[in-house]
């Protein structure tokens, strides 16, 4: 291989492993954050559905 295919190769993979470290720092966020507002309703239709039992 040129130097020019080597280059190119490694261009790819620093790019790969740059969207593998945001992939990555993604999934260690928190679980609770805006998710929490989408099971509030949630609970809130279900505890008013138990009321009625």
């Amino acid at each position: 291989m040129d130097d020019e295919k080597l280059k190119a190769i490694e261009s790819r993979l620093d790019a790969i492993e740059k969207q593998l470290k945001a992939l990555e720092s993604e999934q260690h966020r928190p679980l609770i954050g805006s998710n929490v507002w989408v099971l509030v309703p949630i609970v809130a239709i279900v505890m008013w559905g138990l009321q009625n039992i």
